[in-house]
C-alpha cells in the first residue's frame, strides 16, 4: 500500500470543492473580471481545459486557510467595540448586477470618519469600509496594491453600493506574507465609479460573445505572463492561426490607408520601444560599473534594493554530440503546435 501525503491532499482538495449558491458561469466575478477576456469567455463557455493544462490549487487554497483560519477570525473577535463585521465567512454574500458579480471579503460597518487617516485619508465620507484578504509570495516587491486586486476591490465596492444600502467610499487591501503571517502590508483604495462602470460594461462583453475567439487575446497582447497559467493557451493560439485568411487578395484605397496608418504607428512605436530599451540597458551598466566599484553586490536602501548575482547555465542537450556518438534523436522529436508570425516593414 502506497502511503503519500502529496496524494492525500490532492484527492482531499479534490473532494472538498467550494460549492457556491450563485451560478458562477452566469456571471463574470470581480476576480475574473480584469483577467484576459477571452481566457474568461473560454471559462464561461465551459470549454474543456488543454490536455497538458494542470491546475494547481496550492495557491488557492492558501488563501482560503489564511482567510477563513487567520484572516476572519482575527477580524471578527479584535474589531473595535460597536463595529460590525459582515458579508465574512459562513456570511459571505454574492451580490449581482447585470452580468457582473462578486463575493466581497468583508465589510465593516460603524467605523469612524478617521479609522484610515494613518493611510493618509482623513475622512472616510461613510461609516463602512470594505476589506479585502490576500495572501502573498514573500518574494514579491509590495510598493502598491496589485492592479488585478484594486480592480476586483472596485467591483465588490460597486456591488455593495448597487445592492446593498452601504455606500462605502473606500476598501483596505491586506496582504498577508505566505511564509510569515504577522508581516502584513495594507493599502487603501478610494472607489472610482469609472472603474465600475467599464466592469459592468466589460462583463457585458464577455458573456454575450458569441465566440470567445471574437475577443481579444489579452493576454497574449500584454507579453504572454497569463498565456502561461492560462488553461486555454493551446486552443486560444489554434483559434489564432485558423483565423490567417487562405489568400492574398488586393484591396481597396481605404483600407490601404488605414493598413498603412498602423504601419506607421507601428514602426513609430517600435522605435520608441528600442529607445527605451537601450536606455534601460546603459543605466543597468551604469548599476553595474558603480556595484563592481564599491566592491559590493547588494544594496538596500530607502525604498529600493539592488541584488547583482552569477546565474549558473541551463542544461541542454548537445544533438550534435549525440549525432557523433552514433545516437539518432530523431524518434524523440515532437512538433510543437502551430503558430503565428506578423511582419511589419515600412519600405
Amino acid at each position: 500500500m502506497r502511503i503519500s501525503v502529496k496524494d492525500m491532499a490532492d484527492r482531499h482538495v479534490a473532494a472538498n470543492q467550494k460549492h457556491w449558491s450563485h451560478d458562477r458561469l452566469t456571471t463574470v466575478g470581480a476576480s475574473e473580471i480584469f483577467l484576459c477576456a477571452r481566457r474568461t469567455a473560454y471559462a464561461k463557455a465551459e470549454t474543456p481545459p488543454d490536455a497538458d493544462h494542470e491546475d494547481r490549487y496550492g495557491a488557492r487554497v492558501r488563501g482560503d486557510l489564511i482567510e477563513n483560519h487567520f484572516w476572519e477570525p482575527a477580524i471578527r473577535g479584535q474589531k473595535p467595540e460597536g463595529v460590525q463585521f459582515l458579508f465574512a465567512g459562513r456570511e459571505q454574500k454574492t451580490l449581482v448586477d447585470g452580468y457582473l458579480s462578486a463575493t466581497s471579503d468583508g465589510l465593516l460597518v460603524g467605523v469612524a470618519p478617521d479609522a484610515l487617516a494613518h493611510h493618509g485619508i482623513p475622512d472616510l465620507g461613510s461609516d463602512v469600509l470594505v476589506v479585502e484578504c490576500k495572501s502573498i509570495d514573500p518574494r514579491v516587491s509590495l510598493k502598491e496594491a496589485k492592479s488585478e486586486h484594486s480592480g476586483q476591490t472596485q467591483v465588490q465596492m460597486g456591488l455593495i453600493r448597487a445592492c446593498t444600502p452601504y455606500r462605502p467610499n473606500f476598501a483596505l487591501i491586506s496582504y498577508a506574507d505566505a511564509s510569515f503571517l504577522d508581516t502584513i502590508t495594507e493599502f487603501a483604495v478610494a472607489f472610482d465609479p469609472t472603474v465600475y462602470s467599464a466592469a459592468k460594461a466589460r462583463a457585458g462583453k464577455i458573456m454575450l460573445a458569441e465566440d470567445p475567439a471574437e475577443l481579444p487575446p489579452e493576454g497574449k497582447i500584454a507579453g504572454g505572463g497569463e498565456c502561461k497559467h492560462c488553461a486555454f493557451h493551446r486552443r486560444c493560439q489554434g483559434s489564432l492561426v485558423a483565423s490567417i485568411p487562405k489568400e492574398s487578395i488586393p484591396i481597396g484605397d481605404n483600407a490601404m490607408a488605414s493598413l498603412k496608418a498602423l504601419v506607421e504607428q507601428h514602426e513609430a512605436a517600435d522605435a520608441t520601444a528600442e529607445a527605451a530599451g537601450k536606455r534601460r540597458e546603459e543605466i543597468r551598466e551604469q548599476v553595474r560599473v558603480l556595484l563592481r566599484d564599491l566592491g559590493t553586490r547588494k544594496v538596500a536602501g530607502d525604498g529600493f534594493s539592488i541584488s547583482w548575482f552569477p546565474v549558473k547555465g541551463r542544461k541542454s542537450l548537445d544533438r550534435k554530440a549525440a549525432e557523433r556518438a552514433g545516437i539518432d534523436l530523431s524518434p524523440f522529436d515532437r512538433e510543437g503546435d502551430p503558430t503565428e508570425r506578423l511582419t511589419i516593414t515600412l519600405n
